[in-house]
């Protein structure tokens, strides 16, 4: 059997089926002949351990000299001397290069491969100043398969001042680190955020008082009839005020989630899942009074054509000052909803239901405005005694 040589290699022409041209020199190398006429240099070899036959292509002829591809050959008989599969130390070579990689380079893939695919366009919105802001400035140029613990409670220390985004910041990396796990750029059970405890969690919790209410109604009346603000941005303030929704969910709405005959928005992908939300009857009138934007699916629309309304912090803060609310939230109306639906008489079960949760655990946090009402209900049956 003869040596190798390019000029072996170019007169060998294809066939109805590949076959493999063998060299003389180093068992097992080769250069297999493919029908359509291409050709790659191959090793075949035994495993070590289980004695199987396997192969490793090298490279393409053509992009690699046949006197390099027999080096690289002669190199694995090396390592099959050692009792080394060539495989097992080409995949161990590709995992210290995914580790050695800085975390700016692998978060980027995270993001590509995780985050667009996973997350929802708000959250992207929501994390994508504290991946600019805090995570990548402190991690950037650290090898991702070298960041340990001592690293995450560093940062950890580093955002005293911001402690609710550094909660945050924590959940994002924790999940990254995980992946990392997942795709072979950091070794398994190696996640550093494993045990950092958070900043405790300050449940802010503003409930509109019956005065508060009237107040904001009549300063969203006023903003909606000086037309300085979009109907969509009024709107959709309504609706949180009116239902209890999550800001995402009112926002993302679509025409066809919207059954007003029947009363109800049928989401399909809510934070919970799929989710179904009754309408009362002041939320049909705003939904009502919503004129549908010809070539966009959305009901409440933003300024780009045939894309949703994605932030209505701007007017919110208008509408809130014109009330003389300057401290209530967004999120504090869904708080709110919670708060009017117990005043009423509305058991918790039932407010948990309405406000999409999945375990009623996390409703028990209003569990104190149904015992106020108790409160007043017994005092109320107190009244017949003499």
């Amino acid at each position: 059997m003869a040596k190798l040589t390019k000029s072996i290699i170019d007169n060998s022409h294809p066939k109805q089926k590949d076959y493999i041209v063998w060299d003389g020199e180093v068992k097992g190398f080769g250069c297999r002949v493919w029908p359509s006429g291409k050709k790659t240099y191959v090793f075949f070899y035994r495993k070590p351990q289980t004695k199987k036959f396997s192969y490793l292509t090298i490279g393409i002829h053509g992009n690699i000299t046949v006197d390099t591809a027999r080096e690289i050959a002669r190199g694995w008989h090396g390592d099959l001397a050692r009792r080394i599969d060539p495989k097992d130390q080409i995949k161990d070579d590709r995992i210290k290069d995914q580790q050695s990689i800085s975390f700016e380079e692998y978060f980027e893939i995270f993001r590509q491969k995780y985050i667009l695919e996973k997350h929802k366009p708000s959250t992207i919105d929501r994390d994508k100043n504290r991946i600019k802001k805090y995570i990548l400035p402190f991690f950037r140029n650290k090898k991702i398969g070298e960041i340990i613990q001592g690293d995450i409670l560093a940062f950890v220390d580093s955002m005293k001042h911001a402690k609710g985004n550094c909660n945050k910041c924590l959940i994002l990396l924790s999940t990254s680190f995980s992946q990392a796990e997942k795709w072979s750029f950091r070794e398994k059970n190696t996640n550093p955020c494993k045990g950092v405890e958070k900043f405790p969690d300050k449940k802010m919790e503003r409930f509109l008082t019956d005065q508060e209410l009237k107040k904001l109604e009549d300063s969203l009346t006023f903003w909606a009839t000086s037309s300085k603000s979009s109907p969509y941005t009024l709107a959709a303030i309504w609706m949180l005020l009116y239902i209890g929704a999550r800001e995402g969910e009112v926002l993302s709405l679509k025409w066809e989630d919207v059954h007003l005959d029947d009363g109800y928005l049928y989401l399909k992908d809510s934070k919970v899942g799929v989710r179904t939300i009754p309408l009362n009857n002041k939320a049909k009138q705003v939904l009502k009074s919503l004129p549908q934007q010809e070539g966009s699916p959305y009901v409440f629309c933003g300024r780009k054509p045939g894309k949703p309304l994605s932030k209505i912090e701007t007017t919110w803060h208008k509408v809130r000052k014109l009330a003389g609310i300057p401290d209530v939230r967004i999120h504090d109306l869904r708080h709110s909803f919670a708060s009017f639906a117990l005043k009423k008489g509305v058991d918790l079960y039932t407010v948990s239901k309405l406000l999409g949760h999945k375990n009623i655990a996390t409703t028990t946090r209003y569990a104190h405005l149904e015992l106020d009402h108790l409160k007043k209900a017994t005092n109320k049956v107190a009244e017949i005694f003499s």
